[in-house]
């Protein structure tokens, strides 16, 4: 049974928003499982060389939730500061949110457009299922009449 409440109104943006960040957060997960596939045998100050780059691409120090394979690069060093250290970066002072960061902005610019049309999509297939069941529907009933007037004639 639902404790929910019957006068409230179901907020589609709340369940939208959700939705779209459920999908953000699995894409940037798949990203950092591919970063972390393809780079798990490079050495150590080639992954501090890519963690300088992108940190002059954002213009600060990232925290691990800021770039591709962050996590990835924190155990391969042992510690996010160490990682740091062996790119000549100072530490980082607060720790980013995910959904603040320009990472996640870019991944979710890219879901909300893939998620409506996937709820489009469905829309469409469900309406012409439902207009199938109902075009068959219509038939048998036609079929019946016929019969019923047939039978009647007899």
């Amino acid at each position: 049974m639902s404790h929910r409440n019957p006068r409230e109104r179901f907020d589609y943006k709340s369940w939208f928003e959700r939705n779209v960040a459920k999908r953000t957060v699995a894409a940037l997960e798949a990203r950092d499982a591919e970063f972390a596939e393809k780079h798990a045998d490079t050495p150590l100050a080639h992954l501090a060389q890519y963690v300088g780059n992108r940190a002059e691409l954002l213009r600060h120090t990232p925290s691990p939730c800021e770039i591709d394979g962050g996590t990835f690069i924190e155990e391969r060093f042992g510690s996010w500061d160490a990682a740091l250290r062996a790119a000549c970066l100072p530490p980082t002072r607060t720790k980013a949110k995910l959904n603040s960061t320009v990472r996640y902005r870019k991944e979710r610019a890219i879901q909300e457009p893939l998620f409506l049309a996937e709820r489009k999509e469905k829309k469409r297939q469900k309406q012409e299922a439902k207009n199938l069941r109902r075009g068959q529907r219509m038939h048998e009933r036609a079929v019946r009449r016929k019969e019923i007037v047939r039978c009647v004639s007899c």
